[in-house]
Order: C-alpha cells, then sequence, then structure tokens
C-alpha cells in the first residue's frame, strides 16, 4: 500500500476515534451507491494526483456532515504526537455534489497544490460517484471538466468554476478533470 493511502487510512482512523465522526468508505458507498437522493447525505473527501501519475486511486473518507471534510483536510500536513508527518499540504481542488446547486452529498476532492501549473483527474469517479453527479465547482485555481466517460471521454463540461447544474450529464459523470482556471478541457 503506497504510504500516502496507509497515511490516510491512518487519519481516517484517528479522526473516528477522536469523534471527528469520519465513517468508512463502504458504508458511504451503501448510501451513495443507492441511486436515492433521498439517502442520507454523506460528505467525504478523496485525494485526487496529477494527470499522468501512476499510482492506485485513493479511496473516499466520509462524514456525516461538511464540517468534517473541513477538519479532515485541516489535520492533514500536521505532525501527530510521535513527530511522524502525515502527508504533503492538502489544497481543496473542487467538490461535486449529488443535487443541483450544491445539494445531497458531496465529495471534495484535493491534492498537494492547487492548479497552478498542475493538472489533477480521476480517469473513473470513485465508488458511489459513477453517475451520480448533478452540480460541481472549483477551488484554488481549478475550472472542472466533468466527462460522460471514463479516461476522459465523451461529452463534457467545463465549469468556470461553478455548475449548479449539469444539463445532459447530470447523472452521466463518469471521470472528471480539474485544471488550471482559464483553460478548457
Amino acid at each position: 500500500m503506497p504510504r500516502i493511502n496507509m497515511i490516510s487510512a491512518a487519519l481516517a482512523a484517528a479522526l473516528v476515534f477522536a469523534g471527528f465522526g469520519a465513517v468508512s468508505p463502504a458504508a458511504a458507498a451503501e448510501t451513495i451507491g443507492t441511486g436515492s437522493k433521498a439517502a442520507a447525505a454523506e460528505h467525504c473527501a478523496v485525494e485526487v494526483r496529477a494527470v499522468g501519475e501512476r499510482a492506485a486511486p485513493s479511496a473516499p473518507v466520509c462524514f456525516p456532515e461538511p464540517e468534517g471534510v473541513e477538519r479532515y483536510l485541516d489535520a492533514i500536513g500536521t505532525a501527530d504526537a510521535s513527530g511522524r508527518a502525515l502527508a504533503a499540504a492538502s489544497t481543496s481542488l473542487g467538490t461535486v455534489y449529488s443535487n443541483s446547486n450544491g445539494g445531497g452529498s458531496s465529495l471534495t476532492f484535493w491534492g498537494s497544490s492547487g492548479c497552478y501549473g498542475v493538472v489533477f483527474g480521476f480517469s473513473s469517479m470513485p465508488s458511489g460517484w459513477s453517475n451520480n453527479v448533478s452540480s460541481a465547482g472549483g477551488a484554488h485555481g481549478c475550472w472542472v471538466t466533468l466527462y460522460g466517460a471514463t479516461g476522459y471521454g465523451g461529452s463534457r463540461l467545463n465549469c468556470t468554476p461553478w455548475c449548479g447544474g449539469i444539463g445532459g450529464l447530470n447523472d452521466q459523470v463518469k471521470s472528471i478533470v480539474f485544471r488550471p482556471t482559464g483553460t478548457f478541457g
């Protein structure tokens, strides 16, 4: 298991025991993967890597409220009591939502920096999120490109930086790219 995945897993476990309310990715997938918009909202964070970087995708870490994601991202990059560094800095690149206008469940993608000169991507949406995106927005110098096929193929929509609704790609998104502001996919 790559070091960052072990660190993310350890941090998620620590947050659960510290009372931050993290739930397992499997539990989140059960809620999100139902296809039901009426399911209890989950708010997740997942690391995304630069396009072309060869590494296994990270699993989302989920919480019952959006503040859990904020606390999780704030905690990354700090050192634990024994002095071991947890991970490089975490920067939110953008968020997708299961409902239009930022409603419902959310998945925040984070990377080691903003999109200034770097393109980040998920060639296949994390479990429970393929065909479950209805709005999206970029952050920290990122615009978002949503794709209707895995591997950044098919129909696409650029959110510059916000899309409160995604038209024909509603519940059809299968891959995503975060790119520098001013560039299109």
